[in-house]
C-alpha cells in the first residue's frame, strides 16, 4: 500500500491533533495534581495523634545508669493535674521482665506494701513488651485514676486499681524518688 501526502501539509499539524495533545497534557497534570492531593490526604489520615497531645508538657529529662543513658522521660499534665502522663523513650533494648523487676525495686524503696506491689506487678508482667532502642512506653492516668499503658502509641492495657497510677508515677515524681534530679526536670523545677 502506497502512502502519499501533500507536501504542504507535512509540517501543519491538524487542528484535532493539537487539541488532543493539549488535552492529554492537561489530563496528565490533573492526574498528577489529584494524586498528590490523595497522597496528602492519605498521609494525614494515617498520622496518629499522640496520647499526650491534649496535655501540657511539664518537663523532660534523661535517666542514666553508670555510663549508659537508658531512656528519656517526659511528664505531661492538664492544668489541674486531673490527667497526667509519663512517656519514656528507650535508648537501648531492655527485656520486659527487667523493666518490671526494676519497677518492683523502686516500689520497695518507696515503702509500698508487698501485697500492693504483688497486685500491681501481675498486670505489668502480662502486658509490657520487650523494648528496643526507639520504643516508647507511656502511662496515662486519668481523672478517675484509671491507668492506661501505650507501647509506641498503641494501647496495650488498662489497670483499674485506683492506687496504681499514683504509685507508678511516684517512681519518678515522689519526693522520695531514687532520681531527684530527674524528678526536678520532669516537674519543670529546674527553670
Amino acid at each position: 500500500m502506497a502512502y502519499s501526502r501533500n507536501p504542504t501539509q507535512a509540517f501543519k499539524p491538524e487542528r484535532g491533533i493539537v487539541r488532543t495533545h493539549q488535552q492529554a497534557k492537561n489530563t496528565l497534570l490533573n492526574f498528577i495534581t489529584l494524586s498528590l492531593i490523595f497522597a496528602a490526604l492519605l498521609f494525614t489520615g494515617n498520622a496518629k495523634a499522640s496520647v499526650v497531645d491534649d496535655l501540657n508538657k511539664r518537663g523532660q529529662g534523661e535517666m542514666s545508669y553508670l555510663f549508659w543513658t537508658l531512656y528519656s522521660a517526659e511528664f505531661y499534665a492538664t492544668p489541674t493535674n486531673s490527667d497526667r502522663a509519663l512517656k519514656l523513650e528507650y535508648y537501648r533494648a531492655i527485656d520486659s521482665k527487667d523493666l518490671v523487676d526494676a519497677t518492683k525495686e523502686q516500689w520497695n524503696k518507696l515503702g509500698y506494701s508487698n501485697n500492693n506491689i504483688q497486685r500491681w506487678l501481675q498486670p505489668l508482667y502480662e502486658m509490657w513488651p520487650n523494648v528496643e532502642a526507639g520504643s516508647t512506653l507511656t502511662i496515662r492516668v486519668t481523672e478517675d485514676n484509671i491507668s492506661r499503658f501505650y507501647f509506641d502509641e498503641k494501647p496495650i492495657g488498662t489497670i483499674q486499681d485506683k492506687q496504681f497510677g499514683e504509685a507508678f508515677l511516684a517512681i519518678w515524681l515522689s519526693e522520695n524518688t531514687s532520681e531527684p534530679g530527674l524528678r526536678k526536670q520532669l516537674l519543670g523545677l529546674n527553670k
